[in-house]
């Protein structure tokens, strides 16, 4: 699916001058242009040039190009067709973008919607709660609380859920360790002062982080389902050995079922394991409720360890099979 805000134009430029300047055509008004124009012959810049060309009724070193920009951005840049490749606004990736995120509650971004949102992330804007975790339909989630968006097109994304977000609080730094190729999507949060490695259990093609992470890493807890996305890629492709991307994975009513069961879990993990081993000060009753957001906050390291490896070690998926 393409972005509502990308639009298309056709530009012009001058080849002959240093500094490539592309100026949208307006066809109703070509003939106000000196570069259409016979007037061309009078540019300093024209006459600048060795080559010979013959008379001509508008400049010949003028040339145009299609090219596509965003409505959404308050500075307008012009991306030329052949490298539209490169970016997110003609998939389902446009979601991921902060511009995107921050319009697109808009009635004018609503209605540019020429096309129904294929699957993935927020791809029907239906959000499931469970035990107050929010939970977008379309994803897949793995044992140890990462999600997968796979669009129609086959682009890829991967982040932790709302379950872990709300047990962190916020994180001090974000550190990516792999980088592009096939490999298991891994990234270290930093969260009072300890080191936890995320690992996603299956292999993916990796193309690219979201390190603006590294400057403003509290949109992972704050918003982990869309600007707090920690990798895109595809699925491999023509490799035999490697395992399918969503394998192991649930989904669904099947995922909802699972998180509800993670949340009673952790309530009998805090009460059991956790404070009924400290002072008498610190206990406290189960009464059945829910618990409180930036759990990992009250807890020392040697806690926080234990806690990370019952929930979110990369060993999770494989524990649960056992």
């Amino acid at each position: 699916m393409i972005c509502p805000f990308l639009k298309e134009a056709r530009v012009r430029y001058c080849r002959a001058s240093s500094f490539k300047k592309m100026i949208p055509r307006i066809l109703e008004h070509t003939e106000l242009e000196r570069c259409s124009s016979a007037a061309w012959q009078q540019c300093p810049v024209a006459q600048q040039q060795h080559e010979a060309v013959a008379e001509a009724s508008e400049c010949p070193f003028i040339a145009e190009s299609l090219v596509q920009y965003c409505t959404a951005s308050p500075a307008t840049k012009f991306i030329p067709y052949s490298e539209s490749l490169l970016s997110r606004c003609g998939t389902d990736g446009h979601r991921y973008c902060e511009l995107y995120v921050a319009m697109a509650h808009e009635p004018e971004a609503r209605a540019a919607e020429s096309t129904p949102p294929t699957n993935g992330a927020l791809a029907d804007n239906e959000v499931h709660e469970v035990e107050g975790i929010p939970m977008p339909a379309g994803l897949f989630y793995s044992a140890n609380h990462m999600w997968l968006n796979v669009s129609a097109e086959g682009y890829c994304h991967v982040g932790v859920d709302a379950f872990l977000a709300k047990v962190l609080g916020h994180t001090e730094a974000v550190s990516f360790v792999e980088g592009r190729g096939i490999k298991r999507p891994t990234v270290v949060l930093t969260v009072n002062n300890v080191d936890l490695h995320m690992v996603f259990p299956n292999r993916m093609m990796l193309n690219g982080r979201n390190t603006y992470l590294r400057v403003c890493p509290e949109k992972v807890t704050a918003d982990p389902y869309r600007l707090g996305w920690l990798f895109e890629g595809f699925e491999p492709k023509h490799c035999a050995s490697e395992e399918s991307l969503c394998s192991g994975l649930v989904q669904g009513e099947a995922a909802r079922a699972w998180m509800h069961d993670e949340t009673q879990r952790l309530s009998e993990f805090v009460h059991e394991r956790i404070f009924q081993t400290q002072p008498q000060e610190r206990k406290f009753m189960m009464d059945g409720g829910r618990f409180d957001g930036g759990l990992v906050q009250h807890l020392n390291r040697e806690e926080t360890l234990h806690l990370f490896n019952d929930f979110f070690s990369p060993y999770a998926s494989w524990r649960k099979q056992e």
